[in-house]
């Protein structure tokens, strides 16, 4: 049996925003830690927008998992606003079947005040962002 390579993920911070690239296989733990720590960069940078590069990550993500990243998402970023995050717009750029053709998970983040874009195409995450 194959080994699955943890959730792996680096920051490169750029003129006015972060960017997070993301490998290995996907795990739901893993992920919000990692969206925890983008946060807290963010705060620590004084940055309000959010790339994730999640084209690499491999592995399925359940339907009830893309509800509680998105729910987790939304709901760890209001959490932050009151640590000093200047609002926040993110975005994430990955392929299918990691990023959901119905973008579920997105959906879930909206509806609760995320602004938030999910996409295959990786000009229309920055574009999002403003940053291109």
């Amino acid at each position: 049996m194959q080994k699955r390579t943890p959730l792996k993920y680096k920051f490169e911070v750029r003129d006015n925003y972060v960017s997070v690239i993301v490998s290995g296989y996907f795990s739901l733990s893993e992920a919000k830690k990692m969206y925890t720590d983008a946060l807290d960069t963010l705060v620590d940078k004084k940055f309000s927008k959010l790339f994730f590069d999640v084209h690499k990550v491999k592995g399925y993500v359940k339907t009830i998992d893309r509800y509680f990243l998105g729910e987790f998402a939304a709901l760890e970023s209001l959490k932050y606003m009151e640590k000093g995050l200047l609002g926040l717009t993110a975005s994430f750029y990955g392929i299918e079947p990691i990023i959901d053709h119905e973008r579920f998970g997105e959906l879930v983040a909206r509806n609760l005040g995320l602004n938030l874009k999910v996409t295959t195409d990786k000009t229309e995450a920055l574009h999002f962002l403003g940053v291109e």
